[in-house]
């Protein structure tokens, strides 16, 4: 029994990274490619996690494994949706060396042992998307951000207290809640912006 709520977090984190793909091709142009390449990372780490659901040492292990080398790079590709999304697209030459280095942190976090490798560039991303949800308080989907960013955080502290369960969850609430923030704003939204850009210029 105890089985039945590792597989059925597990399948939600899955469904998650599905509808983010589908929720992706409303989503500005700019911010796709980092949303679909989130959601394969938990994808991967949904069928780690299945797997590993029948509580097999070495399943738990590899599920482990997984999402120490996931948590880095997905949290960082989906700052990057969201600066692409309230900001403009990230230039390629600062993106992708930034996705490299959070991605070898997982795996010599994933090799080590040494979670706060993984979790510190973790907690870099959240404060990112903190500050672009600050910065850009006044856009549609910040608050989305704003969730998405603290469950992600949440989910960390769950995984440092071995509740991967929780983890997935979170990791599910994180993804969702960034994919719905970059979807294009409304007609009317769009309408709204130069202003409100306008004013936050002159303010600075």
């Amino acid at each position: 029994m105890s089985a039945i709520p590792d597989m059925a977090f597990s399948a939600a984190l899955g469904l998650a990274a599905l509808l983010a793909v589908i929720v992706a091709a409303r989503a500005r142009p700019a911010a796709r490619d980092y949303l679909r390449f989130a959601a394969a990372l938990y994808a991967a780490l949904a069928l780690a996690d299945f797997i590993a659901a029948g509580g097999a040492a070495t399943t738990v292990k590899l599920a482990n494994a997984v999402a120490l080398i996931v948590a880095a790079p997905a949290t960082c590709a989906l700052a990057l949706a969201l600066a692409a999304s309230f900001a403009g697209a990230p230039r390629a030459r600062f993106a992708a060396p930034l996705l490299a280095l959070c991605a070898l942190a997982g795996i010599v976090a994933a090799a080590t042992g040494m979670i706060f490798i993984a979790f510190a560039p973790l907690f870099a991303g959240v404060c990112a998307m903190l500050a672009l949800c600050t910065r850009y308080w006044r856009r549609q989907g910040s608050i989305n951000a704003i969730v998405a960013a603290l469950a992600l955080l949440a989910g960390a502290a769950a995984f440092m207290a071995a509740n991967r369960t929780a983890f997935a969850l979170f990791c599910a609430a994180g993804l969702m809640g960034v994919s719905l923030a970059s979807v294009r704003p409304s007609r009317r939204a769009v309408e709204r912006e130069p202003a409100t850009l306008d004013a936050v210029g002159h303010g600075n």
